[in-house]
């Protein structure tokens, strides 16, 4: 069976996102022999490809062949993350949404109504849209109800984090915030300015090189965000990155991950954190399930001191901040197990031509 696994997205920052979720399903589909992997991009780093074909059963195309080739075949199927191949519309359209359009901040109604539309256009046109998690499936449920019916939830692990010792944190923390450890923080534009508040009563209280790394939406947020830091007192400790620029080892090298206002669209990210052991803090979210409350610390951010008093806890006592990661990791294996005993479609070896 000739897998074509499509890398490119309308919808997904970061484009590591995508890469690291094609080297998922090739490790899963290692162990088949029937399945050929042809993973299609024009611009695919060089650090994945050699990832990708350490695997005798795959093979890197960029569009224009693999569109050539797919005109060649007769038994194929494509997986995608919100693109399409030409000439392929003949095969089985597996669609793996990773997030969506209703959570597209800072863009005009027109440029979302476009969006809106495309992605559509592939739930419809997908043989199943295969949702990887529980918060994936009921979020995107909600926003598309009357595309219920072509939703299912899948089971693909994370397989191949990259192994990162400490001296490839320090290197980060060097490059991220000139060595200083930091917290990493989602957060929406609208709260930047509480946030900023909670993180001065942190550095009053101590006199400490920690610092707060924002990564934001777009570069139209990021060049908000830079407005606001004008005349911030602390301004030299917070730096802003935009989510295309993430990297998993911003993850790994955080002293904590704090998440405001996510939906199903940040849950990889949270998994890649508890993988490396960073414990993470929630404000309070309704879209979040009941099955990832556990992952970390869940509370009201809007509540007076609530953040910085975490901030403050988290910096004195490490024995706390390595207890709340190990809860993370725990809740993870039980998430784990849970998938496993449920019989979910699993990517790629389920998936029917």
């Amino acid at each position: 069976m000739r897998l074509f696994i499509l890398t490119d997205s309308k919808f997904i920052d970061p484009a590591e996102l995508i890469y690291q979720k094609v080297l998922d399903i090739i490790e899963v589909g290692a162990v088949s022999a029937h399945l050929h992997f042809y993973i299609v991009g024009n611009q695919l780093p060089l650090s994945h490809q050699d990832l990708y074909t350490t695997y005798g059963n795959v093979t890197l195309l960029k569009t224009h062949q693999a569109e050539k080739l797919i005109g060649e075949v007769t038994n194929a199927i494509v997986i995608h993350f919100g693109t399409e191949l030409k000439g392929s519309s003949q095969f089985p359209q597996y669609f793996i949404p990773l997030s969506s359009p209703y959570l597209k901040q800072n863009i005009s109604w027109l440029a979302k109504w476009k969006q809106q539309s495309i992605f559509k256009k592939y739930i419809k046109k997908s043989a199943t849209t295969l949702c990887i998690n529980d918060w994936a499936i009921d979020s995107l449920r909600n926003q598309y109800p009357s595309l219920a019916n072509k939703m299912q939830e899948a089971w693909l692990p994370v397989s191949l984090l990259p192994k990162l010792e400490w001296v490839d944190l320090s290197e980060t923390r060097n490059e991220l915030t000139q060595s200083n450890n930091y917290f990493l923080s989602f957060t929406p534009v609208d709260n930047l300015i509480a946030t900023l508040k909670e993180f001065s009563v942190f550095k009053k209280w101590q006199q400490t090189t920690m610092s707060l790394v924002f990564i934001l939406d777009n570069q139209k947020q990021l060049e908000e965000a830079r407005q606001i830091l004008k005349g911030y007192k602390y301004h030299e400790d917070v730096f802003l990155k935009t989510l295309p620029e993430l990297k998993i080892e911003w993850l790994a090298a955080a002293y904590a991950v704090v998440l405001d206002g996510i939906d199903f669209d940040k849950t990889n990210i949270i998994e890649w954190a508890v993988h490396y052991d960073i414990p993470l803090l929630f404000n309070e979210n309704q879209s979040q399930p009941t099955s990832w409350l556990n992952a970390g610390e869940v509370f009201l951010f809007a509540e007076k001191n609530a953040l910085s008093n975490h901030f403050k806890l988290y910096y004195k006592d490490e024995m706390y901040r390595q207890a709340r990661a190990k809860m993370g990791k725990e809740w993870f294996v039980e998430l784990t197990d849970h998938r496993n005993l449920n019989h979910f479609v699993k990517i790629p070896i389920d998936l029917k031509s």
